[in-house]
This record gives structure tokens, sequence and C-alpha cells, in this order.
């Protein structure tokens, strides 16, 4: 094992408090962008010379079970114990809300398809987010729930999805994974928030809601691009600051829709 890849790993488990856990996915996704290196992190964390010292008894599975530990698993259950977190059954008790990420990370999602509405709303947050019908299913993945939990597990993006056993396997294979059990697309929100998904509550002009490319600022010199909208009202033009999206080439503005959004993000705050 590279001394170098070891040395980041076990700098990264000092960085996680007391009375929170990290996965070894998540400290692969810190140092690679992927939680491919997820085995490796395992075995660096299983080389460190200074336990306790050095936190590793902090580091977890990626479905909340304790693991192994180097000092024996009891003596990991009750360092954890003594930093307030709760072991049910060899996991950790409320996980998600356990869990520590590390400060830097984009928030970047990919979802399944019944959750388009969801899709959209984050992507108005301003979320890179790919819905399940946008992913191309390759030769070798048998259906498109393996295609959804490969994509996120390369792209390094939190699957949420309602299949319990989707979210099961993908977790199983060290997939940050949010299962959703609502159905209106507030509670939904709710959910991530209750996860311990950081999110922003605030509309901002940054992805397309229709197809997740960046959107950029219309210059004064684009009047044309709005004029060849019929959905975009003539008297804004000039008086409004307006996007357009690179891909697809939709306009987007501050109107009264944008109001009512606050209103109902609002309510979630």
């Amino acid at each position: 094992m590279n001394e170098n890849f070891q040395a980041e790993v076990l700098n990264l488990v000092k960085q996680i408090p007391g009375g929170k856990v990290t996965t070894y996915g998540e400290i692969a996704r810190k140092l690679t962008g992927s939680v491919r290196a997820a085995r490796a992190v395992g075995r660096a964390v299983a080389k460190n010379p200074y336990p306790v010292i050095v936190p590793c008894h902090r580091v977890v599975r990626s479905d909340g079970n304790v693991g192994g530990y180097k000092l024996d698993v009891d003596t990991k259950i009750k360092l954890l114990n003594d930093e307030g977190i709760e072991i049910q059954g060899g996991k950790v008790a409320n996980f998600e809300q356990t869990l520590f990420r590390f400060n830097d990370e984009t928030l970047r999602f990919v979802t399944d398809r019944m959750l388009g509405k969801l899709s959209t709303w984050l992507r108005i947050l301003g979320y890179d987010t790919v819905y399940a019908a946008d992913i191309p299913i390759k030769n070798g993945e048998e259906d498109e729930d393996n295609a959804i939990a490969t994509f996120a597990a390369r792209e390094a993006r939190i699957l949420l999805t309602r299949d319990k056993y989707l979210a099961a396997s993908a977790r199983k294979n060290g997939v940050q994974c949010v299962q959703i059990k609502t159905a209106g697309v507030m509670e939904q929100l709710k959910e991530l928030l209750r996860h311990n998904i950081p999110l922003n509550l605030e509309p901002v002009p940054v992805r397309c809601s229709e197809c997740n490319a960046r959107i950029r600022k219309v210059e004064a010199s684009e009047e044309n691009i709005l004029k060849e909208k019929s959905y975009v009202p003539p008297s804004m033009i000039g008086k409004r600051d307006f996007w357009v999206c690179e891909r697809c080439g939709r306009i987007y503005w501050e109107g009264s829709h944008w109001r009512n959004m606050r209103e109902q993000l609002g309510q979630l705050k």
C-alpha cells in the first residue's frame, strides 16, 4: 500500500469529531471522488499504528455496521458508546444523523423513475441531479436498477430511491443511498433533511430543471434568444434578468413562480 495514501486516510480519520462516525466509502469519496477505493481505505485504517489517538473506531461500514477494529469489536463499541453513540444489533442507531461528511463535498444525486418531481426540485435548488431515465443501460448491466447503482458509485452520487430492495443492494455495495418513503415532493425534501442531507432551501439559477445542464445569464445583446420563445413575456425583456440552458435552450427568470417556490420551501425551514 502506498504510504502517502495511508497517511492521507489517517489524516481524514483525525478530522472525525467525537460523537460522529464516517464510513470507509466517505473517506474514499473524499480522497478519490469515488467509493471504489473503500476497501483500500479499510486496509489503511486496519494498519493504523495509533488506535484511539487516531480515532479509527469512528469509521464504520456504509450500512451502519460497526465493522472490525484492531483492538477488537467490543472495544470499538465501548469507545463509541463512551462518545454518546448508541449501538443496536451491531449497528449505529440513528446512523444518518450520526454520519459525518467532509465539509467541502458537493452534493450530487441520482434518482429512480419514481422521483421525477424530486429531481426537478433538487435542480431548482442548484443540485446536479441525474434522473434514471437519462442513464443509458450498457451491455453487461442486467437492468435499470444495476445501471443506477453503478452510475451512483462511479460518480460518487447520493442515490435516492423509493425501492427498498434497490436501497439495500446499493448500500451493500458501498453506495450512499437514501430510501424515500413519502409521496409528496415537499415531504420528500423533509426526509432528506431528516437524513442529515444539508440542503440549500433557496431557488438558485444554476441548473436547468428540465435537463440538468448548467444555465447562464442572458446578455443584453442576446435579446433575440428571448424573443424566439413564445412563453417569455415581451414586457419583461430588458427589465428582468434571464438565464438560458446551455443544452436545451430553455429560458428562466424570477417571476411569480419563484415567489411561490420560496413560500413552499420556507415552510421546511
